[in-house]
């Protein structure tokens, strides 16, 4: 079953979007197991994205890792972007055909990084908002985002120091070059 990304002229606002929970935790710890989800959408041929992550232990610049692929009818090819409170740490783009994980520093500039915190009846949580320009998606994947376009991806928490980790989609493997195989479908629709 596919997930749906929703695509609009406006503005739509965070709290009108599916919210994408990560239910899958690959530790023993009670402390990693940590609230967090994703939102997105698609605006202007923009991607724009919003983590929600209830940890008060963040770590900084390496806490999640988004795995995508925004053209996968064409390419083996994903990127890997370890960010985190305190703004993006890497972005690599991973061959599966080859192994190869490749940085790109070239294209940070083509990625807008927002992270902010805040309270709520839950607790203190933190927000890292990520908006992919239209110049980025056609530089790196050759696609303009429209209605039914797919794209592929799994969100990670990661738990600097330690083995264990939460996914949005089911994983069994630490290697990066490997994180390909457990994206999951996601088609984007009209608002």
């Amino acid at each position: 079953m596919q997930k749906i990304i929703y695509t609009s002229p406006y503005k739509i606002d965070w709290d009108a979007q599916s919210a994408f929970k990560l239910t899958n935790y690959y530790t023993d710890d009670e402390n990693c197991m940590v609230f967090c989800y994703l939102k997105q959408y698609v605006h202007n041929g923009k991607l724009k994205l919003c983590t929600f992550c209830f940890d008060r232990e963040a770590a900084g610049k390496n806490d999640l890792q988004l795995c995508f692929n925004l053209n996968p009818e064409e390419t083996s090819d994903f990127i890997v972007m370890e960010f985190g409170i305190d703004g993006i740490f890497s972005v690599n783009e991973v061959s599966c055909s080859s192994g190869n994980v490749t940085p790109r520093e070239d294209i940070l500039q083509e990625i807008s990084y927002h992270s902010f915190r805040s309270n709520d009846q839950q607790g203190f949580y933190w927000c890292g908002e990520i908006t992919l320009s239209e110049d980025f998606i056609k530089n790196c994947f050759n696609t303009v985002l429209k209605e039914k376009s797919i794209i592929v991806m799994n969100l990670y928490k990661i738990f600097p120091g330690k083995k264990d980790y939460a996914s949005l989609f089911p994983d069994d493997v630490n290697n990066i070059s490997d994180k390909g195989n457990f994206m999951q479908e996601f088609v984007i629709l009209n608002y």
